[in-house]
């Protein structure tokens, strides 16, 4: 047992690291992108959308370079006042909604 626990944590030892600089350099990627004007802040994207979706954001994704799209997308969750779930694919530069999907 003891064995096992030293092979978990020392492979946690070793791919952490990498998960966190994929993570790094996902988030610096975002922050460029609003600098160089690529994408808006995710705060003007939320309140474009509280103009038509009124509700409690439960998730935000931000995607570069979508399958079919060649722009950066934002992924939303949100949970409106009758409790259903709202999916919004919204693109990051304009804050135009691509796609919605509600439901239960």
């Amino acid at each position: 047992m003891i064995k096992i626990i030293k092979i978990f944590f020392s492979l946690l030892l070793t791919f952490t690291p990498l998960y966190l600089d994929s993570f790094e350099s996902d988030h610096e990627k975002a922050i460029e992108a609003v600098k160089d004007g690529q994408i808006l802040p995710l705060d003007q994207i939320l309140a474009s959308l509280n103009n038509k979706y009124q509700g409690r954001v439960l998730a935000i994704n931000l995607k570069d370079s979508e399958k079919g799209l060649f722009g950066w997308v934002y992924d939303i969750r949100m949970i409106d006042k009758s409790n259903k779930i709202i999916n919004l694919r919204v693109d990051a530069g304009t804050s135009t909604i691509l796609f919605t999907e509600t439901g239960d």
